[in-house]
């Protein structure tokens, strides 16, 4: 078939993708199904809107992101994360001019002072854009695998682990609306919540002179029991997550299990959740340990055949799973915090309460 052709039925599909908004297919534990009301949180409350897979023009990129404007507005957010696959389908443009001056510092995780990074359109068609009716919301950033591509068609030719850091330096590099990330790996405050940002790109092997090392030596720091005592809620954010009961379930290996286990493991037991994206869908999912998991990675690219058939690891349980699209929403109050999936049209499609430091167990939505 002519490209053109595959063109033309690729825009068809799009086309009846927007009409219809989305496949609804969802699944969910017995204890999902009508759950007892959620108890109150005391405020001051931190909410935190949380998405990823965003970086991809698409009639769902614009729906999801008119959805998140629209929370935004109803009930305002403090702060966001894009958990990333920022810039599909290879991230930054490694091609041009001054991008190959693009260093880290000592450590890998900041870039060399001084650099000034090559104005790259994609940032701003890819995820600024899309995002401008949030506003002046502070957009905290995750590296996931699609922003250090260098498989075929992602790659210029070169030296691949020089490219996968050279993109991952581009994307800590740049500076602009809707768009922070300091570090490859970094920590944010806010009030009684704490979130460390990872490159979990590493639980699936090292890569670009990057290590597993690194991160479980950044987590096992910054979730200290002095920086995440019980009064405080500490999350992992980070692309790849260590259950799922989506596609990706295929990639999963002892190894990268164990690499996973690690990173949570430096954590000290201080962790409350991981907050993923990389499976095209929202998930809750409780790894064997008992760690909630929240994927929501369903902004820009869907999996509406996805039937939630398959949870990895062994003894991890789904407790939901929709290919709808939306978003996911943490709140941390004085004692506990919660987490609610909400569709691109608003609709509260799951939520789940946690009392003090225990686990989100699913609740009902309230309004």
């Amino acid at each position: 078939m002519r490209a053109g052709a595959l063109l033309a039925l690729g825009l068809l599909a799009w086309a009846g993708c927007c009409r219809t908004g989305g496949c609804s297919f969802t699944a969910r534990a017995p204890e999902a199904e009508s759950p007892a009301p959620a108890p109150p949180l005391s405020p001051p409350l931190v909410r935190a809107l949380h998405f990823a897979d965003l970086g991809e023009g698409s009639c769902q990129q614009a729906a999801v992101a008119a959805g998140m404007a629209a929370s935004h507005r109803s009930l305002p957010f403090d702060l966001a994360f894009a958990v990333g696959d920022n810039l599909y389908e290879c991230g930054p443009d490694v091609e041009l001019a001054g991008a190959e001056g693009c260093a880290f510092a000592p450590g890998g995780a900041t870039v060399a002072p001084g650099y000034e990074p090559p104005a790259d359109d994609r940032f701003a068609r890819l995820h600024e854009q899309p995002l401008a009716a949030l506003g002046s919301l502070p957009v905290h950033l995750a590296l996931g695998n699609h922003d250090v591509a260098t498989w075929p068609g992602c790659t210029s030719g070169g030296d691949p682990a020089g490219e996968a850091r050279r993109k991952a330096c581009l994307e800590v590099a740049h500076r602009g609306d809707r768009w922070s990330m300091p570090a490859r790996h970094y920590a944010v405050d806010l009030g009684r919540a704490r979130f460390l940002v990872v490159d979990s790109n590493v639980v699936a092997a090292d890569y670009g002179g990057f290590t597993l090392d690194d991160e479980v030596a950044f987590v096992a720091e910054a979730a200290s029991e002095a920086r995440c005592p019980r009064e405080r809620a500490c999350f992992l954010v980070g692309h790849r997550p260590p259950a799922t009961a989506g596609s990706h379930a295929d990639d999963w290996t002892a190894e990268s299990q164990a690499r996973a286990d690690r990173l949570v493991a430096a954590g000290g037991g201080r962790i409350r959740a991981w907050l993923a994206g990389h499976d095209h869908d929202l998930q809750h999912v409780r790894t064997p340990a008992g760690l909630d998991v929240f994927v929501s990675g369903n902004a820009a690219r869907d999996r509406p055949r996805e039937r939630f058939e398959r949870t990895v690891p062994a003894g991890a349980r789904l407790l939901f799973g929709t290919v709808r699209w939306g978003h996911g929403i943490v709140e941390v109050g004085a004692d506990g915090w919660r987490y609610r999936f909400e569709g691109h049209d608003g609709t509260a499609l799951y939520c789940c309460a946690a009392v003090g430091a225990g686990r989100c167990e699913p609740a009902a939505c309230g309004p």
